[in-house]
């Protein structure tokens, strides 16, 4: 028995050894998710029921379930006819977008996870959520089209740890997400830091909005991006190149920094709301946990929404069906 399970504690480190440490550390992270939010439930054209409702003008008759009104007291509340409705399965193609440019590849305090670090945990603990929930998600640029098998999220980790690495062959940088062919009507999920001009993110975000996306902005800062905590000579340099910046003294021009960092992230989020999108700001310093509930609700929310809106089309096309003497009303035209 002891030699059992020490060849199952060896074989079980034998294959954690194989897994990429992000996707580790990214299951830590949507499990402690998981654990608060509520599922992906909402009605639809499901398999699996949901919940019982009155009947109501204008639903399919197939749909009541005769039993369960049969069994209503007719006396009380619960009397009446009613509904089974199921659960909405329709699996949803969701694309994520990584910065992978030097730019994000940096930290203020050794205490602190870089930018690229902590936007590939986020992005690869939404897929494995998204993916439980029955989800299509692939990683925009790779030419792996979405999947929402267990597969697809190992590889994705692996992809993710290619595009963290610093060797020769890595991929060309991207800073904005441009160049990439979605599917319309298709879900985005952009992490980066979105520190380009303002103009230039407008120019590829437009192209963007033409195809119809819905778009999910999580800009990921270091808290010293935010406040300038530096003090007296400092020196800074661009993370790409050779470009540097003497300042004697720093802390003279804290303020106007900050009143400029706030005022472009504010502008970044006006303009993606112009377009019904949603702009989320994380910060290194910051649980990752907290970020990636409110993102998954965001989401959560907006499929739900698209389930409910896909239902009332389909109940209002069999009204229509029915008072046109069983047509449907693009056949009845």
């Amino acid at each position: 028995m002891y030699k059992r399970a020490s060849s199952i504690e060896a074989s079980a480190e034998k294959l954690n050894a194989t897994l990429p440490p992000l996707l580790i550390e990214a299951e830590r992270v949507a499990s402690t998710v998981f654990q608060g939010a509520h599922g992906r439930r909402h009605v639809g054209q499901g398999d699996e029921f949901w919940q019982y409702r009155h009947y109501s003008p204008g639903d399919s008759p197939r749909k009541i379930d005769w039993r369960r009104s049969a069994k209503s007291d007719p006396n009380s509340e619960n009397a009446g006819i009613f509904i089974r409705q199921k659960e909405w399965e329709s699996a949803q193609s969701l694309w994520l977008w990584n910065n992978n440019s030097s730019g994000m590849n940096w930290a203020s305090s050794k205490n602190l996870v870089t930018k690229t670090h902590r936007a590939s945990v986020l992005s690869l603990a939404l897929a494995q959520l998204l993916i439980r929930g029955g989800e299509k998600v692939a990683l925009a640029g790779t030419g792996i089209p979405p999947s929402n098998s267990r597969k697809n999220l190992f590889t994705i980790a692996q992809q993710l740890e290619s595009h963290n690495s610093d060797t020769k062959d890595k991929q060309p940088e991207h800073e904005l997400p441009q160049g990439y062919r979605f599917s319309q009507n298709s879900a985005l999920v952009c992490f980066s830091d979105f520190l380009v001009p303002l103009a230039e993110q407008k120019q590829v975000l437009a192209s963007l909005a033409h195809k119809n996306l819905r778009v999910w902005l999580v800009q990921i800062l270091d808290p010293a991006e935010m406040n300038l905590p530096y003090t007296g000579r400092v020196k800074f340099q661009q993370p790409a190149g050779d470009t540097e910046l003497l300042h004697s003294d720093v802390e003279s021009i804290r303020d106007l920094y900050i009143d400029r960092i706030r005022a472009h992230n504010k502008d970044l989020s006006r303009l993606v709301k112009k377009w019904g999108w949603h702009h989320i700001l994380h910060t290194t310093d910051k649980s990752p946990e907290s970020t990636l509930l409110t993102l998954y609700r965001s989401i959560s929310e907006r499929q739900n929404t698209i389930a409910l809106t896909a239902d009332e089309n389909r109940n209002g096309t069999m009204a229509r069906a029915s008072i046109n003497g069983g047509k449907s009303g693009e056949e009845y035209a």
